[in-house]
């Protein structure tokens, strides 16, 4: 499983990247924010694969970050093209956030009530 998602991620990124170069309204600042969202997805979901985890918070987590990732990258394709009073930015940096977070807990929890 765990190979699976790099391998799933790779393809991804390098699909990400030739639509970029493909599609003249896929513009750069999005290509390149959707290649870090696809990294961060997974990286996130590799993660949950890697670390000790309950049966029931992978598959938890592995739905949420999937479907989480999956509009992050919808939000990544309508952000402007500045970095400042990004709010479409700032909604991925906050999720991603989130995420690493809601991690960080369940890791706990689980590692503590074995």
């Amino acid at each position: 499983m765990k190979n699976i998602v790099l391998i799933a991620g790779i393809i991804l990124l390098a699909a990400n990247l030739l639509f970029g170069s493909i599609l003249t309204v896929y513009l750069n600042f999005n290509m390149w924010l959707n290649c870090g969202v696809i990294a961060a997805t997974t990286a996130l979901l590799y993660v949950v694969g890697q670390i000790t985890l309950k049966d029931g918070f992978k598959i938890s987590l592995s739905f949420l970050y999937s479907t989480l990732g999956i509009i992050i990258f919808i939000l990544g394709l309508f952000a402007s093209q500045q970095y400042t009073d990004n709010w479409y930015l700032i909604a991925i940096i906050l999720i991603v956030a989130f995420e690493a977070i809601v991690l960080t807990i369940t890791h706990i929890i689980s590692n503590t009530n074995k």
